[in-house]
C-alpha cells in the first residue's frame, strides 16, 4: 500500500443540513453499527458515522456526491462498536520507515484511547478477533483477549478487516507495547548488518530504499522474481523503470528475474541461493513479498471471491450471487474491487460505507424518506512511491509520471504521509501519554 497526495484531500467538505432540530427520526431503541477492523477504511467509516450523527463535516465528501443526505432526517439513536485485533491505529504505509528508524517507530502506532475525537459515549472499542458473522440473527461472534468466545448483536455491520500480510510488512503484534519491542529488535538487527549487508526479497522497494539511506554504509540488495519491479500493478512502464533507476541511484543493488531459497546458518547469517546456482552471504533477510491473505475467514463462502476477498455492489453492500446482504457493507482492501490497494482509496471507501449505513438507519425509521445510497466511484490508477531520498508518482488523470527529491515533502512529509492522513480524517488531538 502506498500513499498518494491525490488520495487524501487537504480538507473535508461540509454537507448542508438545514434545520437539524426538526430532523430526528422516531426513536425506538438504540441501534448498533459494528465495524470489523479499524485501519484506514474502518477509521474513516467510524468518523463518517460520528460526523453525520453530529451534523458535522464528513471526511472525504469531496470524493462523492452525498446530496441525498443534505435534508435527510438526523439519525442519533445509534452507537458505534469497533472490533479490532489491535489496540491502536497503525500506519501500514509507514512500516518501511517505522521498522528501520527507531526515532519513527513509536509515532506510527497510536492507541485508540489516545484520540480525543474517539472519546465519546457512543463509540466503543473491543479488542478481539471476529470468528463468525451470522446474518440471520444479526450477530457476530468474536474471541476476546483471553480466548473466550463472545457475542455481539448488530443492526448494520461494516467489514473493513483488510489483508493479512507477513511481518515486517505489517506488525505481527496486537498490542503497541509488544510491537515496539519487535520493531526495536528489528532495527537493531539492521544496524548490526553493516558488514554482510541486508537482502530484501520481493517487492520491497520502499524498505530497501529506506534502509540504504538510513544505514549508508550497509550493502543493501533487492531481489525480485520478475523481470521488473511492481510487476503486478497496473502502472505504466515509465513508472516502474523510474522506480528501479532511483533505487539504484540510492546505492541499492537490484537483482531481477531470480527466484531464491534462503538458508539460515548456525551463526545467524544467511545464504541466499539463486535458481542459477549462485549464492549470496548476508547478515539479514527481509521477506517483503506481495503475498497477502484476505482477513475474511469469518464470513460465509457465498460472499467471497475465489481469492477470499468480499464481493460488493456499487454501494459497497456485501452480496452473495444475486442476493444483497442489506445490513452488511465492506470497504477497503478486503473488497474484491479491482485496483491498486492504497490507504487513500480505502479511506474513501470507508466514508462511502459509513454514509450508506447511516442512510440505511434513517430509511429504516422513515419509510416516507426518499432514501438513496452513495455509489463508490472507483479511482483511476495512481501511486506515489518513496524511494530513499526521492519520490516517484503517477496519476492517470493529470501529469503522468513525475519524480525527484522535491516531491518528497508534498507527497509524504517526514513520516510517509501519516500526518496528512490523520489530518484528512480529522484526528487532530492525540494524547501520547495515554
Amino acid at each position: 500500500m502506498n500513499f498518494d497526495q491525490k488520495d487524501v484531500p487537504q480538507q473535508t467538505v461540509k454537507i448542508p443540513r438545514g434545520d437539524l432540530s426538526q430532523r430526528h427520526y422516531s426513536k425506538t431503541r438504540k441501534r448498533r453499527v459494528v465495524i470489523v477492523g479499524c485501519s484506514y477504511a474502518g477509521m474513516s467509516a467510524t468518523l463518517t458515522l460520528a460526523a453525520l450523527k453530529d451534523g458535522l463535516p464528513i471526511p472525504f465528501a469531496s470524493y462523492g456526491n452525498y446530496s441525498h443526505l443534505q435534508e435527510a432526517p438526523l439519525a442519533q439513536d445509534f452507537n458505534i462498536t469497533i472490533v479490532d485485533e489491535r489496540d491502536g491505529f497503525f500506519h501500514s504505509v509507514g512500516a518501511p520507515l517505522a521498522h528501520i528508524s527507531p526515532a519513527k517507530t513509536h509515532m506510527m502506532w497510536k492507541l485508540y484511547r489516545g484520540f480525543a475525537e474517539l472519546k465519546r459515549p457512543d463509540i466503543n472499542f473491543i479488542q478481539g478477533a471476529v470468528t463468525n458473522v451470522i446474518s440471520e440473527s444479526q450477530t457476530i461472534i468474536y474471541q476476546d483477549l483471553a480466548g473466550n468466545p463472545q457475542t455481539l448483536d448488530y443492526d448494520y455491520i461494516i467489514i473493513s478487516s483488510g489483508l493479512r500480510r507477513p511481518w515486517p510488512v505489517v506488525p505481527r503484534s496486537r498490542k503497541m507495547i509488544s510491537y515496539l519491542k519487535d520493531a526495536s529488535t528489528f532495527a537493531q538487527r539492521i544496524a548490526g548488518a553493516q558488514k554482510l549487508g541486508v537482502v530484501v526479497i520481493g517487492g520491497g522497494v520502499e524498505f530497501a530504499g529506506k534502509i540504504q539511506t538510513h544505514y549508508a554504509g550497509t550493502p543493501v540488495t533487492l531481489i525480485h522474481s520478475r523481470d521488473q519491479l511492481l510487476s503486478n500493478e497496473p502502472l505504466p512502464e515509465e513508472f516502474k523503470l523510474k522506480a528501479l533507476e532511483l533505487l539504484q541511484q540510492e546505492g541499492v543493488k537490484v537483482i531481477l528475474n531470480q527466484r531464491v531459497k534462503v538458508e539460515e546458518l548456525p551463526d545467524g547469517t544467511h545464504y541466499v541461493r539463486f535458481n542459477d546456482g549462485g549464492r549470496l552471504h548476508t547478515a539479514m533477510v527481509i521477506m517483503a513479498t506481495a503475498s497477502s491473505t484476505p482477513a475474511s475467514q469469518f464470513l460465509p463462502c457465498s460472499v467471497l471471491s475465489n481469492t477470499g476477498t468480499v464481493n460488493v455492489d456499487s454501494n459497497l453492500r456485501v452480496n452473495a450471487g444475486q442476493d444483497i446482504m442489506a445490513r452488511v457493507f465492506a470497504a477497503g482492501d478486503i473488497t474484491s474491487l479491482p485496483g491498486i490497494k492504497l490507504g487513500g482509496t480505502a479511506m474513501v471507501m470507508g466514508s462511502v460505507a459509513g454514509a450508506n449505513a447511516y442512510a440505511s438507519l434513517i430509511a429504516e425509521h422513515n419509510p416516507s424518506w426518499p432514501s438513496a445510497m452513495e455509489p463508490y466511484v472507483q479511482m483511476k490508477p495512481r501511486m506515489a512511491l518513496s524511494v530513499g531520498n526521492n519520490a516517484v508518482c503517477y496519476s492517470s488523470s493529470d501529469e503522468g509520471v513525475r519524480f525527484g527529491d522535491e516531491l518528497v515533502e508534498p507527497l509524504f512529509g517526514s513520516d510517509l504521509g501519516w500526518s496528512k492522513i490523520l489530518t484528512a480524517l480529522g484526528l487532530k488531538n492525540y494524547d501520547s501519554a495515554c
